[in-house]
């Protein structure tokens, strides 16, 4: 992989997700040139949430896809749907003020309830469970750790939160590796590539146009987007690449960088005859840390753990993912030491300095989102919808005004262009990981919690 950041379609082993859905239905190229209300370039969840909200409004609406939708991150991720933003509360109100971070982090409610709205009225089997730990690595963290779940229970009003002690941790993990933690009864888990061919069926059904095996290479003319099989020329253009549209838009791509990231299934857990199975996430939520390179399990539906560990920028994936992920899931579960993985994969998670999304008009009537920074199994349906209602009203129909406020305060973060140098790039994500590495393993005498 010598760019990471050069196409839509890095070359990355099929997820677990992908081998177990069966034989999900192709969609073919476009037979020729084409013209469309809007054309959306990228078939994850920002895109295909764009596309079924636009075709539900009776917008002409045509996707493009350069590989096969949910190939990409939307399809290979650990399922998690977080509450907030990437940054928390805390972070927001200090960088934008109280009222700034308040809406912000009800826009990630109204993301989670869009998920879950979604869902629901499409009927998508996507095995939607509630309930997230996050577990406290470092007992100097702890009272950082309750500040925050007091603030957003007392100041944010959330009362799906609450702080976990060392033995209530470890009882809702099955695991004595961690601190403290809390439990986010308003988050949860799902499998993120059923729930996207349940989004893509929809936008089918509604009338959205999905296109697979079909590059955008350039704009021309503003809003005419030349492909691989020939060109849409349409009102309004969303490029819904996650900061990867290569040469049709630089921007994007200098205000994000990406990640390797590696994940692992093992086989079902049940059938393993480990007796401390059935202790693991007893109550079926996911999981994830407060390291900076985090860690984030769950449980499958059939009962498999799958966990996420390690990171890396090198520019190639381990022959291995297995092994490279193994020493990470048993540091937390020594009693699952040996466990059989059934399958590792890897994907890319597209980061912005800030950790918040990149949400611009990049050119007249072209948008682009990317960025979520591990958060966009929430958040990225949602700016589709978003996205979707800027293009309503820029087409002349009626646009939802919250959503539009919405939107217009994703666009006034501040997100800061970064090198545009291959190896630049690579230095500076190789030099952070490594600084998190070393922040990780570094213990500090806890702190009280109060």
């Amino acid at each position: 992989m010598s760019d990471p950041m050069a196409s839509s379609q890095p070359s990355h082993p099929p997820s677990w997700y992908h081998l177990n859905a069966g034989d999900p239905p192709r969609y073919a190229p476009p037979g020729g040139s084409c013209k469309a209300d809007v054309c959306i370039v990228g078939g994850g969840f920002t895109g295909l949430s764009a596309a079924l909200h636009l075709a539900e409004a009776g917008t002409d609406v045509v996707l493009v896809e350069a590989g096969r939708i949910g190939y990409g991150a939307s399809g290979r991720n650990g399922g998690q749907m977080h509450s907030g933003q990437r940054q928390d509360v805390q972070w927001l109100e200090k960088k934008v003020g109280f009222e700034a971070a308040r809406t912000f982090w009800d826009i990630g409610e109204l993301a989670k309830a869009h998920v879950r709205g979604l869902i629901d009225r499409h009927r998508i089997d996507c095995d939607l469970t509630s309930g997230l730990i996050e577990a406290v690595h470092n007992p100097s963290l702890l009272e950082e750790t309750k500040a925050l779940v007091d603030g957003l229970s007392e100041r944010f009003d959330y009362r799906d939160i609450a702080m976990l002690d060392r033995d209530e941790t470890a009882l809702a993990l099955g695991s004595e590796f961690y601190a403290g933690g809390f439990r986010d009864k308003g988050a949860g888990h799902l499998d993120p590539y059923r729930f996207l061919l349940g989004l893509a069926a929809a936008a089918t059904a509604a009338g959205a146009k999905l296109h697979e095996d079909t590059r955008a290479i350039m704009l021309r003319s503003g809003r005419t987007v030349v492909t691989t099989h020939g060109t849409i020329s349409a009102d309004h253009v969303i490029l819904a690449t996650d900061c990867r549209s290569g040469e049709i838009d630089k921007l994007s791509r200098r205000c994000a960088l990406g990640i390797n990231s590696f994940i692992v299934a093992t086989e079902p857990l049940a059938e393993l005859g480990a007796g401390s199975a059935a202790d693991i996430l007893p109550g079926n939520e996911c999981a994830d840390d407060t390291r900076y390179i985090v860690r984030y399990w769950r449980k499958s539906a059939d009962g498999r753990l799958i966990f996420g560990g390690g990171e890396n920028n090198s520019g190639t994936i381990p022959r291995d993912i297995a092994a490279y992920v193994r020493p990470h899931l048993e540091e937390i579960y020594p009693q699952l030491t040996g466990v059989p993985i059934a399958h590792g994969w890897s994907g890319l998670v597209t980061v912005t300095a800030p950790r918040m999304p990149f949400v611009r008009e990049v050119q007249p009537g072209v948008w682009a989102a990317g960025g979520y920074s591990g958060q966009g199994v929430a958040l990225a349906p949602y700016v589709g919808k978003l996205l979707a209602e800027q293009a309503l009203g820029a087409t002349g129909r009626n646009a939802d005004s919250e959503a539009l406020d919405h939107l217009a305060l994703y666009t006034r973060l501040a997100i800061p262009q970064l090198a545009d140098w291959d190896w630049m790039r690579r230095a500076m994500v190789t030099a952070a990981l490594w600084q998190g590495r070393i922040k990780d393993r570094v213990k500090l005498p806890a702190k009280s919690a109060g």
